[in-house]
């Protein structure tokens, strides 16, 4: 990590009231169809906070587990697995690992028909010993909020997203109530966004479809939030209330 209380309490300073930081965002790329990750580095700087990216493609193979340094990982669509193929089987326990000890990790909507070397159908890149996930095949729909994803800042800040000009795809279901809900389907009740606390880290999912240049575009709005949500959420361990809102949102989201 590369922050430290001194550098962010000069940059709060400067920037009037929001925390600022630095942080490296690693891309694993599992399905080269995506149009993602270019939109996505687009976002080098998100309020006060910088962004540095690097991308990885891991289609066809595996990811070695080297996190490269990275503060959040990033998985577009297809991420960790896709049309029966799983990229995550060499690196889970450590990625896992990296997750407790602070790290933040997003991933886009993937495939329901892979499954790890344990039979297990999401990935023991996530902690499914103990909060399991049921990924649905499914396709677009309208979306709800909920009243944690107002709070959550991930669909309003810095940006307005219109979720309903998202396109979805397969979308996680039976979850626990370690999962905070911020956006539902409009057409089967289960999670459009939802993220999971573990150890000192997150991970975040929205079920976005990015396949294409138009699907892609639509979702740019959100790329920036999903930074932004990380960022502030790596950053909240310091327990200081910038503005009366670092605190506040994240002490009573985290609470769950």
């Amino acid at each position: 990590m590369k922050r430290s209380i001194v550098t962010a309490l000069a940059a709060l300073l400067c920037a009037g009231g929001a925390w600022a930081g630095s942080f490296k965002v690693l891309i694993l790329i599992g399905d080269a169809r995506t149009q993602e990750p270019p939109l996505v580095e687009e976002n080098a700087k998100v309020g006060a906070h910088s962004f540095e990216f690097e991308q990885v493609i891991i289609e066809g193979g595996e990811f070695d587990g080297d996190m490269r340094d990275a503060d959040i990982v990033y998985f577009p669509w297809n991420g960790p697995g896709h049309d029966g193929s799983y990229y995550m089987a060499e690196s889970a326990d450590a990625f896992r690992d990296w997750v407790e000890a602070g790290g933040a990790v997003y991933v886009a909507a993937f495939d329901d028909n892979y499954t790890d070397p344990d039979g297990n159908q999401g990935g023991a890149w996530m902690p499914i010993d103990d909060h399991p996930v049921l990924v649905q095949n499914t396709g677009d729909s309208d979306v709800n909020i909920t009243a944690e994803g107002d709070a959550s800042g991930l669909f309003s800040d810095p940006n307005d997203v219109n979720m309903n000009a998202i396109t979805l795809d397969d979308n996680f279901a039976a979850l626990d109530d370690d999962w905070v809900i911020l956006a539902e389907r409009a057409d089967n009740g289960e999670p459009a966004a939802c993220y999971l606390p573990h150890g000192a880290g997150v991970y975040l999912e929205v079920c976005a479809d990015t396949r294409d240049g138009g699907r892609a575009a639509a979702a740019e709005p959100l790329y920036g939030n999903i930074l932004f949500f990380l960022a502030n959420y790596v950053d909240s361990s310091l327990d200081v209330d910038a503005a009366g809102k670092l605190t506040t949102t994240w002490g009573a989201l985290r609470a769950r």
